[in-house]
């Protein structure tokens, strides 16, 4: 793994999904209300032409506003993904750090609606918007719940 491009303070990201784990693991670090996530491009992540492949870029964004609600919500519980809109602003470079922070736009009882970029290298390659199903704290596991409540970092 690409641990030297991790960079200082982020904490590996302990997440329940097993599709995430195939291309991470991801990291944080929690700034406050914010929460940075980030991705150190490895060539397992190209595509053939040797940028970070776009469906990596699309997955990384999902996680990145999905864990964000997480967040904003005290609940680090998989938040669903309700809906998701992308678009790609340029290449993101293997052999780089790739981060973005959720911005939450609104909070209803059950929905978090919120945005990101995408960036590698100082440049924006990706933004998105979604919405995101806060989850029934009832229907948590029990002997998850007290795992799983409270801010990321805490």
């Amino acid at each position: 793994m690409t641990d030297t491009l991790v960079p200082e303070g982020f904490r590996r990201l302990e997440v329940f999904d097993q599709f995430v784990d195939l291309i991470g693991p991801l990291w944080f670090r929690s700034e406050g209300e914010m929460l940075r996530v980030g991705l150190p491009l490895e060539a397992r992540h190209g595509n053939p032409l040797g940028w970070a492949h776009g469906g990596l870029l699309v997955t990384v964004a999902d996680m990145v506003m999905g864990v964000g609600s997480g967040h904003a919500t005290g609940i680090r519980w998989p938040h669903p993904t309700i809906s998701l809109s992308t678009e790609f602003v340029r290449g993101a470079r293997l052999g780089q750090w790739l981060e973005g922070s959720a911005r939450i736009a609104r909070r209803t009882l059950n929905f978090c609606f919120c945005s990101c970029d995408l960036v590698c290298g100082g440049e924006i390659v990706l933004v998105a918007t979604g919405v995101f199903k806060i989850p029934d704290i009832d229907k948590i596991p029990p002997d998850q719940r007290t795992k799983v409540l409270g801010k990321w970092g805490e």
